[in-house]
């Protein structure tokens, strides 16, 4: 949370995985993650700090990469940070959205998340990629249905 005031809607995830990869889109708050890997940061309005053994691979038009291991911190607003590779370990304290797919590791993990209890632990999907809006709660968020029968 450190650089980010508390604001309504707001929430915390975290998450890790040995093998995937992930995609913030729309972001905003407080995204900070370790990895082996590579980076991409698009059009970041606040501040984004690269660390480590990283290279980058490409800047232009509001967008810049990065290989290698290393730590991100991007604080502000985001249209998307996205990351592949392996030994990911992340924190995102704000809201918006987090496109997710793991892959098998050796030990056939693929990768966990969870909110604000570290004892609900979420996996990953595998050989996929799913949506995970949060805070959890955010109104407009998977709103209740009522199934209809088919005719």
């Amino acid at each position: 949370m450190a650089g980010v005031k508390p604001a309504p809607g707001y929430g915390t995830m975290h998450f890790q995985t040995r093998l995937g990869g992930f995609r913030s889109i729309d972001g905003r708050g407080r995204l900070e993650f370790t990895f082996t890997g590579t980076v991409l940061l698009s059009q970041v309005k606040g501040d984004a700090k690269v660390t480590g053994q990283v290279r980058k691979e490409w800047d232009k038009n509001d967008r810049r990469v990065y290989t290698g291991t290393g730590r991100v911190v991007v604080t502000g607003e985001w249209r998307a940070v996205q990351w592949f590779g392996r030994d990911m370990q992340g924190v995102w304290y704000g809201r918006g959205t987090l496109r997710m797919g793991g892959e098998f590791d050796r030990d056939l993990n693929t990768g966990t998340y969870w909110f604000d209890d570290p004892n609900d632990k979420m996996y990953w999907p595998a050989g996929t990629t799913f949506d995970i809006s949060f805070p959890r709660n955010m109104p407009g968020v998977n709103p209740a249905t009522t199934p209809r029968k088919k005719k």
